[in-house]
């Protein structure tokens, strides 16, 4: 039986919660480079040593921001694989969602990090969360290469130049660019899904059906 939060507990995962995102916005605006316990501390009007009772470094801070935001990520990664939908229509799904999430400010600016400057057992916990995406979606791939839906010479290949289309919007993406998330999501849809012979009509014909 899973232990019930106290009161306690939950005030300091929200506090928590809001100084990772703060965080994140100022590493969005200034860099990670840039930014300061300091400067972090004075967005939420808290003390260094407030801050301290949440997190111990920057290097945490960024960690934090990073595991969270994967973990939100793998959380709407079960959720579809577990849907029952087809191979299409749960890429699309994961295409979506992925894009709704990366593109938020307070996301991006610490997923855009390189992991390299992170000590090595941070590091190596953000890269098995993020292998653990790209295993699901090379799952996806697989079942519908299997059932005949998608159509790839070398499905390998298509599967890495899926993830490399998708990990790559952290490195172009701009709030202020000409493009909504919508018509990004919709243009990554097309793009990926093409790439695997399925036409974005015959999604939308399955969701009807």
């Amino acid at each position: 039986m899973q232990k019930k939060s106290s009161f306690r507990e939950i005030r300091y995962g929200e506090k928590r919660k809001k100084i990772l995102q703060s965080a994140a916005k100022l590493f969005a605006r200034k860099g990670y480079e840039k930014a300061s316990l300091e400067e972090i501390a004075a967005c939420l009007k808290l003390t260094k040593a407030s801050l301290y009772h949440y997190v111990k470094s920057k290097e945490e801070v960024l960690f934090l921001i990073q595991l969270d935001a994967l973990e939100e990520i793998l959380a709407a990664v079960k959720q579809v694989m577990q849907s029952g939908l087809s191979p299409s229509q749960k890429l699309k799904d994961i295409i979506s969602k992925y894009v709704e999430l990366v593109t938020q400010k307070h996301i991006i600016g610490a997923l855009r990090q390189q992991e390299l400057i992170l000590p090595k057992k941070w590091r190596n916990l953000i890269i098995a969360e993020r292998d653990k995406f790209d295993n699901e979606c090379r799952k996806i791939i697989q079942e519908g290469i299997e059932s005949g839906e998608f159509k790839s010479k070398n499905w390998k290949m298509s599967y890495m130049a899926t993830i490399g289309a998708l990990n790559w919007i952290l490195k172009w993406y701009s709030p202020q660019g000409d493009l909504s998330v919508e018509e990004i999501t919709l243009a990554m849809t097309d793009f990926i899904l093409m790439g695997f012979g399925v036409e974005e009509q015959q999604v939308l014909a399955q969701v009807i059906e």
